[in-house]
């Protein structure tokens, strides 16, 4: 039997975030086994398995439905949470490792629930790309975007294109032309595109959406790497790179009716941003054992 635990991360409201299933004991699944586990979800989906490197707590593979990822935000805070709730580690400090590295965590009972605080790595700033070359993916005219700040490829762990839009109201009537945006992101080396804008309606120092490269859904409801990559943004162009601690509050899902609020976190030091992470929580909704199917061992 596979033991999989159903969860919702950076959720508003216990339909809000990013879904996301959990399958404990991985190790005796194969590659076919969990790609396909990921293609009947249709979402990021996390394996835990044990460690394979030296001081790591735990391993964690991600899949999505059309491909494996190196690291996953929302999926790894999801992994904590069910690995530190069900035992499988009882430490508050957590070295998890994954394709893209050894990544540190903080787990920390709060309210009923565990606060997950996953450290990324510093930015690395990429590549600028003009308006109208983004316009098109985009389905907007390039006088939509924000002449501020730079459309900027940013990674703390996957590069993500941020795209800065003037509005809020632009963002969430977004209606990407697929095929271009994945075609940009080949080209730009990034794993999906994420506008965003500032100042937001509501309560919140910014409001994003996520178009990832070819996962096999064309939306996500939350994603954490891309919210770090947008805190170490924020810090560099709105807070020039001053020295301090820097928290923003980052929205996303609303368009998709799944409400989600994902914190990043920012450090500068010597004008230089020398720290990101993430931090948010997750709710196990459901769990179930499902039987592998003999032919796919």
């Amino acid at each position: 039997m596979i033991e999989i635990f159903h969860t919702r991360v950076f959720g508003t409201s216990r339909h809000g975030g990013n879904s996301c299933p959990v399958v404990v004991d991985a190790d005796r699944l194969t590659d076919v086994e969990m790609h396909a586990l990921a293609r009947k979800f249709g979402l990021d989906t996390a394996f835990i398995l044990h460690p394979l490197a030296k001081g790591a707590d735990f391993r964690i593979r991600y899949f999505v439905p059309d491909h494996e990822m190196g690291v996953s935000g929302h999926a790894t805070i999801a992994a904590v949470t069910v690995a530190r709730l069900g035992k499988i580690v009882e430490a508050d400090r957590i070295q998890v490792e994954t394709i893209s590295g050894i990544f540190s965590v903080e787990a920390i009972l709060h309210d009923g629930g565990l606060q997950v605080t996953l450290e990324q790595n510093p930015p690395i700033f990429g590549s600028t790309v003009a308006p109208d070359r983004v316009s098109n993916a985009l389905n907007i005219p390039a006088s939509e975007i924000a002449a501020s700040t730079p459309i900027q490829a940013v990674s703390v762990s996957r590069a993500k294109l941020l795209v800065p839009l003037k509005e809020s109201r632009v963002l969430n009537r977004l209606s990407p032309n697929l095929k271009a945006l994945w075609e940009l992101c080949d080209e730009l080396q990034v794993t999906g595109l994420y506008p965003f804008a500032r100042p937001t309606e509501k309560d919140f120092d910014a409001e994003a959406r996520q178009f990832p490269l070819r996962a096999g859904f064309p939306e996500d409801a939350a994603t954490g790497v891309a919210a770090a990559a947008l805190g170490a943004y924020l810090v560099r162009y709105d807070r020039a790179s001053q020295d301090g601690h820097y928290e923003f509050r980052i929205a996303q899902g609303y368009a998709m009716g799944s409400p989600s609020l994902i914190e990043a976190i920012a450090d500068c030091a010597g004008g230089r941003i020398v720290r990101t992470a993430i931090r948010g929580s997750a709710l196990i909704v459901r769990h179930e054992q499902v039987k592998r199917t003999p032919r796919a061992r």
